[in-house]
């Protein structure tokens, strides 16, 4: 667990614009892709229920 933890927070560092507001907004388009995820599997999930 605390190693999934540290290789995203290094991901998240590598992949910012090495800014405040360039993490945010990868923290935000990464927030955004996994509700869109949720989304949709809630859409399955509904689907195979009727």
């Amino acid at each position: 667990m605390k190693k999934s933890l540290l290789i995203l927070a290094v991901a998240c560092l590598l992949s910012a614009c090495h800014t405040m507001h360039g993490m945010g907004e990868d923290l935000k388009d990464g927030a955004h892709a996994v509700g869109h995820g949720v989304q949709k599997a809630g859409e399955a999930i509904e689907n195979v229920a009727h």
